[in-house]
């Protein structure tokens, strides 16, 4: 058994619901795998059960896997804001959110990353305590640093694929605009003085960073 397959057997179990939505996302969308895998779900539902966030902003919503994970630790009173381009996904995803306890907190904006994060007012809209970026990789960057100013004292910011299957390194390292830019949000995250940042070996390369 390999480290993966460790952890997924001796974590705790993913819902059920979450586990249908799962396969119903293979069987109807082309790109599977751009859901959230099981792993990195239950650390999402965990990371966000221990802060307990009044407001999570995803990036990226895909058929909503992640963001009925995130909605497990999300405060009574608080607000899930999701963002998705496509809207031939929102069938998908209203089917099982309507199975789940909470979903009335979600806010789903369909637009751009950047036209929400350009238009978010702190002092409307409340600063962010968590934050989940798993969208346009060539953007990250930037969606990096339009988050930044917006995020609580001790807001957490997590991003996906940040191991980029192993590509961003070594003799011949990927090359292409989704490439660098990881590499450029590697070495920015790695670097930076006002932030605790950890590199999880979850899923495809899971960066945890705490604003101090």
């Amino acid at each position: 058994m390999d480290l993966s397959g460790f952890a997924t057997s001796f974590s705790s179990p993913e819902p059920r619901l979450l586990s249908e939505l799962r396969k119903t996302t293979w069987q109807r969308t082309r790109h599977g795998r751009l859901m959230s895998d099981q792993q990195t779900g239950r650390c999402l539902a965990l990371l966000s059960s221990l802060i307990q966030p009044l407001i999570i902003l995803e990036i990226g919503t895909f058929s909503g896997y992640g963001t009925l994970c995130l909605l497990e630790g999300l405060r009574e009173d608080g607000v899930l804001h999701t963002i998705e381009r496509n809207d031939e996904l929102f069938d998908l995803q209203d089917k099982f959110w309507v199975k789940a306890e909470g979903t009335d907190r979600i806010h789903r904006h369909h637009a751009d990353a950047m036209d929400v994060l350009s238009g978010w007012d702190v002092k409307e809209q409340g600063h962010i305590n968590l934050a989940y970026v798993d969208a346009d990789k060539q953007g990250v960057v930037d969606q990096f640093e339009a988050l930044w100013p917006k995020m609580a004292d001790g807001g957490v910011l997590v991003f996906d694929n940040t191991w980029w299957s192993g590509t961003l390194h070594g003799p011949e390292p990927a090359r292409g605009p989704k490439a660098d830019a990881l590499r450029a949000l590697n070495a920015r995250l790695r670097d930076g003085s006002k932030w605790q940042s950890v590199v999880l070996p979850v899923g495809d390369g899971l960066t945890v960073v705490r604003k101090q």
